[in-house]
């Protein structure tokens, strides 16, 4: 569905002027099923949602920039996001490079060395070319959400991640590959520097102290405090653009690199600071004995580590209708808060397109990680693309330069993310009580909101009732995204006490947002 600019402002308040004039749902169809919820059995806490930007930039036009914005981060106009995943930009090209992409973020002296001061601690301070064009791109998205005042997220969250560390020709902070296996050795093309590769132990001290002056200078430079650094995006995925490997040792070693300069610099790593999140490894299928164990075992890693953080791609191809969710007992155990920061693309199991079917796939999606991994964030990889094309899977939304393409799994997210804010606690609820059929709850224990997220994915209008254990319903509304729908606003809920009968469409994602009494 394209929404022209000039149009956009008026189809939302239509949008929220039909809410007034909307009946009261009375749930009248035979009961088929029952879902039971108690409010006072809590379970993990929800941080949020949100997804990256990387590579983008707000469209040239300015009001398509302000509802692009809108649609993605208010809260009451909006989807309700309240998380953003920038790239750290480390892509360099020397003259004769086939990459002819340079950041231009980390200074280079005329010989192509790394522009740096050393400190008496021989601790390093890089010069850092804040108006590269990436971090110039974020820095006005950030401008952007805080714009929105009040109808923004209560409080937005930078998480910033790199893909690479720097390397070029000169500097060669990085080195081949070997003895590892067939897929993963690697030796390094420099007239493609940015391209996998591992740091070299040599320059760990170096890089630690990089990024402490990227975390240091963010807040004063881009206009808002960073939360959360990630060591590194995707350490196991061998790609054709910037990339680079580290084994689950070398990512210890390097946290423990961190919490040793990170203070000489001024900063605090940990749950009392800079967040760190690792491994940021690219599916589900990830062997946490290999990758994540070394560090939880080491004191000086772990102490800082507060975020474990995966991606979903085995989700496509996945049989199942869990859509690439697991259980992680051995994650859970560990106490940090556990994020899926990444997931798009195509396979076998993901119906292609930006309609209903797709949409369901991600909201199941997003149901499974809730109650079966027990995430704390859900993050989708492109919020926008620049691109125009019929289907963008790696994107929520195109932003041409006057219009805006929306996918209906934007709106599949938004079914939790506008009603779900952070702080809230998901709670016991019957996961699946019928074929086809998905429910998950959630509570503010502070205000006594609660979203209840019901997915149908039948073909069949359905009735169920919602039963509340210790507990009475005080008011429900009802929000839908369906075929025709995009989280459309449906009206009052009929409620009895601690029971409602509601009624679900067919292909539908519905919430039930309110309180109790």
């Amino acid at each position: 569905m394209k929404i022209f600019i000039k149009h956009f402002t008026a189809i939302i308040s239509i949008v929220f002027l039909f809410i007034s004039s909307c009946g009261t749902n009375t749930g009248s169809g035979k009961i088929e099923g029952d879902i039971n919820i108690n409010l006072n059995n809590l379970h993990q806490v929800i941080d949020g949602f949100g997804g990256s930007n990387a590579w983008t930039r707000l469209p040239n036009h300015s009001e398509t920039a302000a509802a692009l914005v809108k649609l993605l981060y208010s809260r009451t106009e909006g989807m309700g996001f309240t998380i953003l995943r920038n790239r750290i930009p480390f892509r360099e090209s020397l003259p004769g490079d086939t990459n002819v992409h340079n950041d231009g973020f980390l200074v280079r002296k005329s010989d192509n060395t790394y522009s740096y001061t050393e400190n008496a601690d021989g601790t390093k301070t890089f010069n850092l070319n804040w108006d590269s064009w990436d971090l110039d791109g974020t820095r006005k998205l950030i401008s952007q959400i805080k714009n929105l005042g009040g109808q923004g997220p209560e409080q937005l969250v930078i998480m910033s991640a790199p893909w690479s560390p720097p390397n070029n020709r000169v500097t060669q902070w990085k080195e081949n590959i070997t003895g590892v296996n067939a897929r993963t050795n690697f030796t390094i093309d420099y007239s493609r520097p940015e391209i996998w590769g591992r740091l070299k132990r040599a320059h760990y001290n170096d890089y630690a102290d990089l990024l402490a002056d990227y975390v240091k200078d963010f807040e004063s430079k881009m206009g808002h405090p960073l939360s959360i650094l990630s060591v590194q995006n995707e350490p196991n995925w061998k790609a054709d653009w910037e990339c680079a490997y580290w084994s689950g040792t070398d990512l210890r070693d390097f946290i423990k690199i961190i919490s040793q300069r990170f203070p000489m610099k001024g900063l605090n790593p940990g749950n009392k600071g800079i967040g760190i999140m690792m491994p940021e490894f690219e599916n589900f299928n990830i062997n946490f004995n290999e990758m994540i164990k070394p560090s939880i075992d080491d004191p000086d890693a772990e102490r800082i580590i507060t975020h474990i953080a995966l991606h979903q791609y085995n989700a496509p191809n996945d049989a199942s209708s869990r859509a690439g969710a697991r259980e992680f007992p051995d994650i859970i155990k560990t106490g940090k808060r556990f994020w899926q920061t990444e997931v798009s693309g195509s396979g076998t199991y993901l119906p292609k397109g930006i309609g209903i079917q797709n949409a369901l796939f991600y909201a199941r999606m997003i149901h499974w990680d809730m109650t079966l991994t027990q995430t704390n964030a859900f993050l989708y990889w492109w919020l926008w693309t620049n691109t125009p094309s019929d289907d963008f899977p790696g994107a929520l939304v195109v932003a041409d330069y006057d219009e805006l393409i929306t996918a209906h799994r934007l709106y599949a997210m938004g079914q939790y993310s506008r009603f779900i804010r952070p702080g809230w606690h998901r709670v016991d609820c019957s996961a699946s009580p019928l074929t086809g059929m998905y429910s998950s709850a959630y509570r503010n224990t502070q205000t006594n909101e609660i979203a209840i997220v019901i997915i149908n994915e039948t073909i069949s209008p359905t009735t169920v009732s919602l039963n509340l254990e210790g507990e009475e319903f005080d008011n429900l509304s009802i929000w839908r995204t369906s075929a025709n729908e995009k989280l459309k606003s449906l009206g009052k809920q009929r409620i009895e006490g601690n029971t409602a009968h509601v009624n679900l469409a067919p292909l539908s994602i519905s919430t039930f947002y309110g309180r109790i009494k």
